[in-house]
Parts: C-alpha cells; sequence; structure tokens
C-alpha cells in the first residue's frame, strides 16, 4: 500500500504540470474554436447579405401576404380533402419516406454516440485469475480469488469538442437530406394528382370532341348521299372521328398509368385504389408570397445542407490543426481481488493507478501540414459552394414568382379564347347545317376548338405545378432549428 501511496503522490506532483499544459491546450483549442465559429458565423451572414431586402415580383399585394411563409402543411392550401387524404397516406405508407425515417434515426444514433464519446470511457470486469496448479504451489491449497476490475479512459482530449461539433453538423446534413427526401416525395404526390386530373379532363374533351366530330360527319354523309358534297369531305370527317377515338384510348391507358404511379407513392397497388375526383377545376389556386430573402438561409433543405458541410469541412481543418499538438489521454484504474465475493465487498485487496500520456509526433515528413493544407482547401471550396447554392436559390425563388404571375396571364388568356372557340365552332356548325358555308370553314373552326380545349386545361394544370414548385423552391414550410 505504501507504495501505491507513493505513485499517486508522484502523479499529483507530475499532474500539476500536466494540467497547466492542458489548460494551455484548452486555450489553443478554444481559440481555435472560436475563431472557427466566427468564420462560420462570418460566412453565413456573407450569404445573406449578397442577398436583396426582398424578392421583386410580387404575386400577391395584400398587406396580410407580405410576410407569410407557406406553413408545412402546403398542401392543405389546394382546398382539397383528397388530396390531404392522398398525402397522408403517402405519409404514412411510402416505401422510400420508411426508408429515409430509418436512415435519420440511424444519423440520431450515431449523433447519440458522439455524445457518449465526449465522457470518459468506463468498463467493469469481474472474474478470477486462473494460476497454474504446477508452477503454483499455492493454488494448490487456496482458490483462485475474484478479481473485480475497473478503468476510466479519456483519450485524445483536445480533440473531443471539435469531433463532436463536427458529428452536430453531420447529423444537420442528414436531417437537410431527410426533408429534402419528404419534401419531393410530396410534391411528386400533389404533381401526380393534378396530372391524373388533368388527363381525366382531357378524357371529358376527347368525348367532346368525338361527340363534334361525329356531329359534323352525320352532317357531311347526309350531305353526300344527297349530292350536295363531294365524298372526299366525307373522308376527311370520318378521319377526324377515327383520330379522336384512338386519342381517348391513349388517354385511358395514361390514366391507367398515372393511378398506378399515386397507388405505388401510397405503398399499395394499383387495384386496390381508387380516385374520386374528376376534374382540375375543383382544385382553388392557392396565393403565394414569400418572406424575407435572408429567411431560405433556414427553410431551404439544400441550404442547410450546404451551409452544414461548410460546418463539417470548418471542424476537419480544426480537427487536422490539432494533430499538430500532443495528444492528451488520462486512464484511472481500480482493481479489487478476494477470496470471496462477500469478502471482495467488505474486505478486499484494492489497488488504484492514475496515468496520464502526452503523446506527439515529432517526423512525419510534413504529412500533418500537408493535410492540414488540403482541409483548407478543401474548406475554401465547400464556402465557395456554398455562395452557389445560396445565389441560385434565391434565383430560383424569383424564376418561380415569375413564372406564376406570367402564367395567371395565360390563364385569363386561354379562358378568353376558349368561350370564343366554343362560339366559333357553334356558329360554323349552325351555318353548315343550314348550307351557307363550306366544309372547310367547319374544320378549321372544329380544330381550333379542339386545340383550345388543351390549351385551356394545360394551363390550369401549369399554374397548379408552378405553385407546388415553389411551395418547394421555399422549402415547403419547413425551418431549421439553430
Amino acid at each position: 500500500m505504501n507504495s501505491l501511496v507513493s505513485q499517486k503522490a508522484n502523479f499529483f506532483s507530475a499532474g500539476s504540470y500536466l494540467s497547466s499544459i492542458q489548460r494551455g491546450f484548452f486555450s489553443l483549442l478554444c481559440i481555435s474554436s472560436l475563431y472557427a465559429c466566427q468564420q462560420q458565423g462570418y460566412m453565413t451572414l456573407e450569404a445573406a447579405q449578397q442577398l436583396p431586402a426582398e424578392f421583386d415580383v410580387l404575386v400577391s399585394q395584400d398587406a396580410k401576404q407580405v410576410m407569410a411563409w407557406v406553413q408545412p402543411q402546403w398542401w392543405q392550401n389546394f382546398s382539397s380533402s383528397e388530396l390531404d387524404d392522398i398525402v397522408d397516406a403517402v405519409v404514412k405508407n411510402n416505401l422510400n419516406l420508411a426508408n429515409n425515417a430509418r436512415n435519420l434515426e440511424s444519423a440520431q444514433l450515431t449523433l447519440r454516440e458522439a455524445g457518449f464519446n465526449l465522457l470518459p470511457t468506463p468498463l467493469v470486469t469481474l472474474g478470477r485469475t486462473v494460476r497454474d496448479v504446477e508452477t503454483d504451489a499455492v493454488a494448490q491449497a487456496t482458490d483462485d480469488p475474484l478479481i473485480l476490475q475497473g478503468s476510466l479512459s479519456y483519450n485524445n482530449i483536445l480533440s473531443k469538442p471539435t469531433t463532436y461539433s463536427r458529428a452536430q453538423s453531420l447529423y444537420s446534413v442528414s436531417e437537410a437530406q431527410y426533408v429534402s427526401v419528404m419534401l419531393n416525395t410530396l410534391g411528386t404526390t400533389a404533381s401526380t394528382y393534378f396530372q391524373l386530373l388533368f388527363i381525366r379532363d382531357q378524357l371529358r374533351v376527347g368525348l367532346q370532341n368525338l361527340e363534334n366530330a361525329e356531329s359534323i360527319y352525320k352532317i357531311v354523309q347526309a350531305q353526300v348521299e344527297a349530292g350536295i358534297a363531294v365524298p372526299i369531305n366525307a373522308l376527311n370527317q370520318q378521319i377526324s372521328v377515327e383520330t379522336q377515338r384512338a386519342n381517348l384510348r391513349q388517354l385511358e391507358q395514361r390514366e391507367f398509368a398515372a393511378l398506378a404511379a399515386l397507388a405505388l407513392l401510397r405503398g399499395q397497388t394499383v387495384q386496390d385504389f381508387k380516385l374520386e375526383g374528376q376534374t382540375l377545376e375543383e382544385m382553388i389556386l392557392p396565393t403565394v408570397r414569400p418572406g424575407l430573402p435572408s429567411e431560405l438561409l433556414r427553410r431551404r433543405p439544400d441550404l442547410v445542407q450546404a451551409e452544414a458541410n461548410v460546418a463539417v469541412t470548418g471542424a476537419s481543418v480544426e480537427l487536422a490543426y490539432l494533430n499538430l499538438f500532443p495528444q492528451i489521454s488520462l486512464t484511472a484504474n481500480n482493481s479489487r481481488s478476494s477470496g470471496s465475493l462477500s469478502a471482495l465487498v467488505d474486505a478486499p485487496d484494492s489497488m488504484i493507478s492514475i496515468t496520464a500520456s502526452l503523446v506527439q509526433t515529432l517526423l512525419d515528413n510534413g504529412a500533418r501540414y500537408r493535410n492540414l493544407a488540403q482541409q483548407r482547401l478543401l474548406l475554401d471550396n465547400t464556402l465557395a459552394s456554398y455562395r452557389q447554392i445560396v445565389l441560385n436559390a434565391f434565383n430560383e425563388v424569383e424564376v418561380q414568382l415569375n413564372n406564376i404571375e406570367a402564367l395567371a396571364v395565360q390563364r385569363d388568356v386561354a379562358e378568353r379564347n376558349l368561350m370564343a372557340a366554343e362560339e366559333a365552332f357553334r356558329l360554323a356548325q349552325a351555318r353548315y347545317r343550314e348550307g351557307v358555308t363550306d366544309y372547310q370553314t367547319v374544320l378549321t373552326s372544329q380544330n381550333s376548338l379542339f386545340s383550345t380545349r388543351n390549351v385551356f386545361y394545360n394551363s390550369k394544370l401549369a399554374q397548379l405545378n408552378a405553385v407546388v414548385d415553389f411551395y418547394q423552391t421555399i422549402g415547403g414550410g419547413w425551418t431549421s432549428i439553430d
């Protein structure tokens, strides 16, 4: 026991020297960490300052909408209970989202493990010391003693805070990836739903076109039989009728394919999936207006991920810098031994030892300095990529806002053109029946009506998809936790 006391005294006498060294290294660590944090905060601020004070395109002039950002349940803005139910089913049953959630859960466990690594590592063992009875005469007379050993090790003390900060940033990357996959999946769900309704609108228009074509064909056929019109007019109109029938068959196949795609997103077979919606006209077009451009830095998953990558690379630079300094480790051991379990608790033979290590690499042919230089170059590249992503995100929002505004104008024009085309065809059909106008005029007005109807429904689909794209561009209502 006296030898153990002397060992402890020697350790604590040397410990004052080691603690002074440790305080010095921790001071360097704090300075470097503070520098890295300031650099990261400066780069984020610089990226934010590159954004204008507000977006140029104002889709909504309502004062209540000026600072309004979309809520996380952005699909509810379309006022469709069926779309709400579909999205809820996708969130619960989509297989890709389930994998995505498990990946995030795995990232959470990794971060938790990194948090435990900040603490000393304990180890407790209980067993017997087995001795060779041929060489140890005492063992023949006594039982092998029970030994309870406990140790506490704390390795790489200087790098632990930076390593944990790096793990936190890596988790932020995983979280942003999770949100990005979720946002893309729900955006695809809404777009597929709109596409299916659009196809059903086209089916209804196709039936109307077929009825119009058949109506004209009956008139032409009657005139041919009466000797008023030439047979070629009837043949041309018959081609038009068959073309409309072929279009209907293609639309039916497209409808089934869209229904299957939506069913897959819901995690079920197309045979078990039914959809009640029949037209895009039932969909409410939301009014959109973003808030401040700087808010994009917290709302877009790709920007959050890019900023987290900057933090990860900055931590790698700091770890490369810390490799230039000695690695400090502490280990404490407590060993108890006794011939029985009760004696092991009441009156054991104890031995305590505490050790510290200070390891410094002296010669490595400049490998550590080269690694530090490489990490700094990588950090510069990451910062440049971050600025590029920020500028691209702002421009995407401006483009989407401008697109929504332009599509609203196109929608009004398409609606007026459809009304005019329907009236023109009605007049042409009536005049042709009365023999006032020729067949070519009827054919021209008929084709114009067909194409105008398609343009009208295409404009509504484009508007709805533009709003979905806008919601994705601004992050879908998600806000990162600082």
